[in-house]
């Protein structure tokens, strides 16, 4: 199977996500997986971002570059790398067991679903604008 090159498929995608996560956390569902389908929400829409701007699809999962790939079309994605950082945490660390698990909070899931809005209205505003 290959990953389509439509960006308003990535953006679909990346809202059923954002969708599934507020549904989780509404029913009291483990804060990490809201959180990871909060990243899987973000990294769809930096990908739909770089295939509008690019052409191509980014390979990997990794946030930090997806949204550092970003700022060589707007550095305005510069303010969203701290929170990607975070983010980027909840790809791997709540899918499979850890000798130290990632412990998170009613806060973390709180600010991962302000972020996470945020940069996907930064990212339709950017572009709309094309």
């Amino acid at each position: 199977m290959v990953d389509t090159l439509k960006y308003k498929e990535w953006f679909e995608a990346a809202k059923k996500d954002l969708k599934g996560a507020k549904i989780l956390y509404e029913h009291d569902a483990d804060y990490g997986l809201v959180l990871f389908h909060l990243e899987q929400a973000v990294e769809k829409y930096l990908k739909g971002y770089l295939i509008a701007k690019t052409g191509m699809l980014q390979e990997g999962h990794s946030l930090i570059r997806l949204c550092k790939k970003a700022t060589t079309f707007d550095n305005g994605f510069r303010k969203f790398i701290k929170d990607c950082a975070f983010l980027n945490g909840y790809y791997i660390e709540t899918r499979y067991p850890a000798e130290e698990p990632l412990i998170s909070e009613d806060e973390d899931v709180k600010d991962g679903l302000k972020f996470t809005e945020e940069i996907i209205e930064f990212i339709e505003r950017e572009i709309e604008l094309k």
